[in-house]
């Protein structure tokens, strides 16, 4: 009887961790470029272990996160010079306080006090020589498809130009990407892609979350049905084991 209690717990914390991931997906929906989280991946079987002794008791246990939904989110025209997306694949080169670099698709872009480039969450956007993009006081500001920056000084003579910078850009490289502890994106072994200037940038334009609400709420109200089943399963596997055990019960 005990198999059955070990494989239904089990079944309800992988239900309660999708339904944590999907919270997540839904929180995030108004991110500007953030990639969905997939749910929990494969499984194989571990064995209660105690002196060397393998019990027959057996429950499923998750070799890995099956990582995050890779599939563009939806662009739309904002008309805003420090609006950035990316059309079709690619990431942008980006760093935070306390953290490894890493990759981001978001792109609503801004100068901090120190006139460097960040997006809205603070994360400072990287050169292809993976260093901060220092953009001076300026007229305008113009960022091509490859992502160098040009600008027309403040206080310059009309017309001129002057490149500040090229904003790192990158298709992922050929090693798998996938969510650190942190929640960002960078290879397998913790690293990032060197920068190969191939993704193409759109000024003006927002790439919104990738996540499908509907898709999220329908698999979270399945995670709740699949929760409420293995709870029931337990309660009767307690039910069958009381009742087995009174059959047992010498008769006083």
């Amino acid at each position: 009887m005990d198999k059955l209690i070990y494989t239904a717990f089990q079944s309800i914390s992988n239900a309660l961790d999708n339904k944590a991931i999907r919270s997540q997906n839904l929180s995030s929906t108004n991110t500007p470029g953030f990639r969905a989280d997939m749910g929990l991946g494969g499984s194989g079987s571990g064995y209660l272990e105690q002196f060397d002794t393998l019990y027959t008791r057996a429950f499923p246990v998750i070799e890995e996160r099956s990582g995050f939904i890779s599939a563009p989110g939806q662009i739309r025209q904002t008309s805003q010079y420090l609006d950035l997306a990316i059309r079709g694949d690619g990431f942008f080169l980006a760093r935070k306080d306390g953290m490894s670099p890493f990759l981001t698709r978001r792109g609503d872009m801004q100068i901090n006090a120190q006139n460097i480039l960040t997006n809205a969450a603070n994360e400072v956007i990287l050169s292809n020589d993976l260093n901060p993009i220092v953009i001076p006081p300026h007229r305008e500001m113009t960022i091509s498809e490859e992502g160098n920056i040009t600008i027309q000084p403040m206080n310059s003579p009309p017309g001129t130009i002057v490149e500040v910078g090229t904003i790192g850009l990158t298709l992922g490289g050929d090693e798998p990407l996938a969510k650190s502890d942190d929640g960002k994106i960078r290879t397998k072994n913790g690293g990032i892609p060197a920068a190969d200037q191939q993704a193409r940038v759109a000024q003006g334009y927002l790439e919104e979350s990738n996540v499908n609400i509907i898709e999220q709420l329908v698999g979270s109200i399945e995670e709740q049905r699949r929760y409420e089943i293995n709870v029931k399963m337990i309660k009767s596997a307690e039910a069958i084991d009381q009742g087995g055990s009174s059959l047992l019960r010498m008769p006083s």
